[in-house]
């Protein structure tokens, strides 16, 4: 084969010809010629052809190795190395990364697709009939078994209070006494949904527990649609420039990352759905020039996107299941723009987890680290003693907070009380990963090497969560929060003040 009168044929061992440089190709080892450009000057040539003589040993395939002296000058050099680790709080970070090892680290760090494998994992993933992706909690903390009924009595008149306030028509009261008529006091919605959150009532809390909806109900109408018609007002002026030069990387990975989302779920296998978050982040991302499209993203759309989608399926219908072409087109675009408003609110306030250098994941996973360093000793220093680093395993936990360790319908779950919390994703979440480290501390503790506690973080045992759990997990949570909230130094001790 030939390209521009060059042969292009090689001897294993010898050096290949780069073209466009300003050599021409080598001559073959077997010393058969090679056609020459009638443009090429001479000078040139004779001088690389020297220097091809002067090194032609480096390529030649006949030359042996002496194995010994390459495996001791190998484990020489990785001797050094380990003599000049520095046991830093992270691994260090370039002053000025390139777009291409932030790319490259994200993917390492926070993409995985599947668990690891695990002796003490069933196999059979496929054979287990899949659980449904929607929570309902008609039976909300009714597992108690010390106070069953007051539990359920507690329950019921905080679910009773959501139904007035969320259901209420225009010209009444959804607020406490002196409240402005149709005007909804927040304060005691984000505690009536700290809990957990009826499936019914979802949808329209999370709009207004994500600032999309106004609580004054009087607004709700005129700003849905002015908000929804403005999405696709973005769509029509944006999305057609997917495919410029300047926006066709990012579009090209958002098109390789969607069809690898949440595989086992046939709901997000849909093209018609893969098109709709196909749109979602390619708009949210030209609008967010300063972070841009980072992969992981994605996931933080499913939630928003199943939650709505649920407000059209029948109560019978499994989301995860349904076949969302059978939907009017209107409650499509519906779904689809309120999914983009309320993840773009969400991402405003972790959108430093996502800029250059990633400073908000590293902020965290320090805070983490000293967090665990006081709430859990043994722990803390069993990973340490074990060469565990918590950026190994705690950066997919902050960005893709905690949606490739539970599953989906925990993680809506969970994302009621991060809605209704102040600060919820960018503060709360910190002690919530805390609390979920210190879930496993015990099958942590026994584990004994490096090996077996990565695989036991990455793979951890939460396919049967519920909202028992996730209770359970925030509960610990807020005790924390409540307790370092605020106080710096406990988490900032032992590093150098400023």
């Amino acid at each position: 084969m030939s390209r521009n009168g060059w042969s292009t044929t090689s001897t294993p061992g010898s050096a290949r010809p780069v073209y466009g440089a300003q050599y021409p190709p080598l001559q073959s080892i077997s010393g058969s010629p090679v056609k020459s450009s009638p443009i090429t000057k001479p000078s040139p040539h004779n001088k690389f052809a020297d220097y091809e003589n002067s090194v032609s040993d480096a390529w030649d395939s006949r030359v042996v190795l002496d194995q010994g002296a390459a495996c001791a000058s190998a484990a020489a050099v990785l001797a050094a190395h380990a003599a000049s680790r520095d046991d830093t709080i992270m691994p260090p970070v370039s002053a000025a990364p390139t777009k291409n090892s932030k790319t490259q680290a994200m993917q390492r760090l926070a993409i995985q697709k599947e668990p690891l494998p695990s002796a003490s994992t069933p196999t059979q993933h496929n054979q287990v009939t899949p659980s449904p992706i929607y929570p309902r909690l008609p039976e909300i903390s009714t597992d108690d078994k010390l106070h069953p009924d007051k539990g359920k009595d507690r329950d019921a008149a905080r679910f009773e209070r959501l139904r007035k306030v969320l259901a209420a028509r225009k010209n009444s009261n959804g607020g406490r006494a002196g409240s402005p008529p149709g005007e909804i006091d927040m304060e005691r919605l984000r505690d009536d949904c700290w809990m957990g959150i009826p499936h019914k009532l979802r949808p329209t809390a999370w709009r207004l527990l994500s600032g999309y909806l106004p609580p004054n109900q009087a607004r709700r109408e005129i700003t849905l649609q002015r908000k929804r018609e403005e999405y696709w007002h973005y769509v029509e002026q944006y999305f057609h420039t997917r495919f410029d030069d300047h926006h066709n990387d990012t579009f090209r990975q958002i098109h390789i990352d969607i069809p690898r989302m949440c595989p086992l779920i046939p709901l997000f296998q849909q093209k018609l759905v893969q098109e709709m978050f196909e749109r979602i982040l390619y708009i949210w991302a030209i609008r967010h020039p300063a972070s841009g499209y980072v992969q992981g993203i994605n996931d933080l759309v499913t939630p928003f996107f199943v939650v709505f989608l649920s407000e059209f399926i029948p109560q019978h219908v499994e989301v995860g299941t349904f076949d969302v072409s059978q939907l009017p087109r209107e409650q499509i675009e519906l779904v689809e723009a309120d999914s983009f408003w309320c993840v773009s609110s969400l991402l405003d306030s972790i959108q430093d987890n996502y800029t250059f250098s990633q400073p908000g994941i590293q902020r965290k996973v320090l805070q983490l680290k000293h967090l665990m360093s006081r709430v859990d000793r043994p722990l803390h220093v069993h990973l340490e003693s074990n060469q565990v680093e918590y950026l190994q395993f705690s950066f997919r936990w902050m960005n893709n907070l905690l949606m490739r360790e539970i599953p989906l319908r925990a993680t809506i779950r969970l994302w009621d009380t991060y809605l209704a919390e102040r600060n919820g994703f960018s503060q709360f979440h910190n002690y919530v990963c805390a609390a979920f480290l210190r879930t496993w501390s015990k099958q942590l503790q026994s584990e004994k090497d490096f090996q077996g506690v990565m695989i036991l973080l990455q793979n951890l045992p939460t396919q049967s969560w519920s909202d028992r759990e996730i209770c359970e997990l925030t509960a610990d949570a807020f005790s924390l929060q409540s307790v370092f909230d605020g106080a710096s130094r406990h988490l900032t001790s032992g590093q150098s003040s400023p």
